[in-house]
């Protein structure tokens, strides 16, 4: 399946800047080379989201890639962390990504009674 790349930004009338275009272009040619589909999102903040999974969604500021872990903390909480380089986020989302679809997340509900 081919990435999409989708500009929300167009219709705010915000333009991300040259960077986060180019950081989240850069991350989503890394997450195809692995056979990783992804879809670019540009956000009203002017930075961009880079959807992979339920459950896994990393931003961009052009900057910094920052997401938060499927894995919870040694204390049991969120886990947020980040990469400056594409190549270096989409090896570590890779990993997040290959084990989300291997268990994935309990869909809104589930374990309730019903």
């Amino acid at each position: 399946m081919p990435a999409l790349h989708v500009e929300a930004a167009h219709f705010t009338g915000h333009r991300p800047a040259a960077t986060v275009r180019q950081v989240a272009a850069d991350l989503q040619a890394h997450l195809a080379r692995r056979n990783i589909p992804s879809y670019v999102y540009f956000l009203d903040d002017g930075h961009a989201a880079v959807a992979l999974w339920q459950g896994l969604l990393a931003r961009v500021d052009g900057r910094v890639i920052w997401w938060t872990s499927p894995r919870r903390s040694v204390r049991g909480r969120a886990l947020r962390t980040f990469a400056v380089a594409p190549a270096t986020a989409a090896c570590r989302l890779a990993e997040h990504y290959s084990a989300l679809r291997a268990h994935p997340l309990p869909g809104p509900g589930a374990g309730t009674p019903g």
